[in-house]
């Protein structure tokens, strides 16, 4: 999802995008369509043997079948609820599950061809066989020769496209270390350092490259060791129990729901009397217990919403919201937004958050504290802030993307898979990435030309500013969106 705005990119800025499409349809939706309209299978099993034989032809084609399979593990190509009704016969099949992934393997070929001679041989073997024509090769062309005299911006473009690479070399690299996680022995260690590099695999869709049976087998038997409440919790350092919940729904485990949902029961009832306003005193620790409640279908009653949520004026005086940080500030509102609570707080207390948020949006960058250092936690916060109050042209003119891509490069560098690991490093790892998920998949005139700004030469990004079409309504990979509530990706 990280290349989806770069797709836009090209279709704003190319003009033969059609022809590229049609000649891909042609080669595949041609050879499907003649090769298993005979078979009896119902469609969803036609659909993996057919995915089976676009790998293969793929392969023949010269990608690389790692890369291939990597690409196929999307969630994007499970069923979903209404497509079955939607998918009547291979022709449905092929235009609303197939061919936008294959367009995006082409895609990303060809926006790594202006950054790297290595694909060259690919691209000659897709003009050869008629699949890339020649009108979209003299715009390859030309757009490459733009960015080798601006070397700078072709160095960007360069680190970015090499990003989701770089973490699969990483995590491969590291394959034993992160399988063997569960032998840590502490357990909040175990779990929080677990979920932490999780949340990174299943952004990248690599849980198929690794054994989690050690972890899954920890969870099922061990549930007292992990369903509990741990102290300094923050959003990097996550509480145990959300860890262990979160991991145990997402890998299908058989667990005690009817435990956990009585020790949430608890979780509740002592929070609301520890604190006079457990969202403003234990923010990070509310937010958790908020996600797995969402997870398990625990219920509270509006009496416990509203003693969770609602807080007194002295929690909005500058001098106790400076001691915030940036992101628990936005998970406040973030919070009160999902539960539908903004319109019950007073103007002025919302208004005293942002306030304080834009304190710690520097020249350099987002800031955790009023003082703090550059964070990509506080910069993804920010940013989906701003998307959820539609005022994502306050963000113009910081430089978020150098600040994302330096600290994705830097920390995987110094990162190591090991007891001793920083947590810092790997969720800073983790809300880069989902900054980035945001530049791309918001999709409007904003975001669209921030990234062209960062990536792409002056007469690019000219070119795109002027166009009409934001994005190209009839552009077909695929559309993410992030939804402006949960901030979950919508397939």
């Amino acid at each position: 999802m990280i290349f989806q705005g770069l797709f836009n990119i090209l279709d704003l800025y190319f003009t033969e995008s059609g022809l590229l499409y049609d000649n891909i349809d042609s080669f595949f939706q041609t050879q499907i369509t003649v090769i298993f309209k005979n078979n009896e299978q119902p469609l969803e099993q036609r659909f993996h043997v057919i995915l089976d034989f676009v790998i293969k032809e793929l392969v023949g084609l010269g990608f690389d079948k790692q890369y291939l399979e990597l690409k196929l593990a999307d969630p994007f190509l499970n069923f979903r609820k209404g497509e079955r009704e939607r998918i009547k016969n291979l022709i449905d099949l092929y235009e609303i599950k197939i061919a936008p992934i294959i367009y995006e393997v082409f895609l990303e070929k060809i926006v790594d061809y202006f950054v790297s001679d290595n694909v060259s041989k690919l691209i000659l073997s897709l003009k050869s066989n008629g699949l890339i024509p020649l009108e979209y090769i003299i715009e390859m062309r030309e757009l490459k020769n733009l960015l080798e005299k601006n070397p700078n911006k072709q160095e960007n473009l360069r680190r970015y496209v090499h990003i989701r690479d770089s973490i699969f070399l990483k995590f491969s690299e590291n394959k034993c270390d992160i399988e063997d996680l569960e032998v840590l022995r502490d357990p909040k260690d175990r779990l929080q350092l677990t979920y932490l590099v999780f949340r990174i695999i299943d952004f990248f869709h690599m849980e198929s490259f690794f054994n989690f049976s050690h972890i899954k087998q920890y969870l099922k038997e061990n549930i007292d060791e992990w369903l509990v409440d741990v102290p300094l919790i923050s959003l990097k350092n996550p509480d145990i129990y959300f860890c262990g919940i979160y991991l145990a729904k997402h890998f299908n485990l058989l667990v005690d729901d009817q435990k956990i949902k009585g020790f949430l029961s608890n979780l509740i009832e002592e929070a609301i009397d520890e604190f006079d306003s457990p969202l403003i005193e234990a923010t990070d620790g509310t937010y958790y217990f908020l996600k797995a409640k969402e997870l398990m279908d625990y219920k509270l009653t509006p009496d416990q919403l509203n003693k969770l949520f609602l807080a007194d004026s002295k929690y909005f005086e500058p001098n106790y919201l400076k001691n915030l940080e940036t992101s628990q500030l936005v998970v406040i509102l973030k919070i009160l937004n999902l539960y539908n609570y903004l319109d019950k707080y007073e103007p002025e207390k919302i208004n005293a958050i942002l306030s304080e948020i834009e304190l710690r949006m520097t020249d350099d960058g987002i800031t955790q504290y009023r003082d703090g250092f550059i964070s990509s936690e506080a910069t993804y916060y920010v940013l989906f802030l701003n998307y959820f109050r539609d005022t994502l042209e306050k963000l113009e003119k910081y430089p978020l993307l150098d600040n994302i891509i330096s600290r994705i490069f830097r920390n995987l560098e110094i990162l190591d898979f090991c007891s001793e690991t920083n947590n810092d490093l790997i969720s800073e790892l983790f809300y880069s990435c989902e900054s980035l998920k945001l530049l791309n998949c918001i999709e409007n005139k904003e975001m669209i030309i921030h990234l062209t700004k960062y990536l792409f030469p002056n007469e690019v990004k000219e070119n795109i500013t002027k166009s009409e079409k934001f994005p190209q309504s009839d552009a077909k990979f695929r559309h993410l969106k992030v939804n402006k509530v949960t901030g979950e990706t919508i397939y």
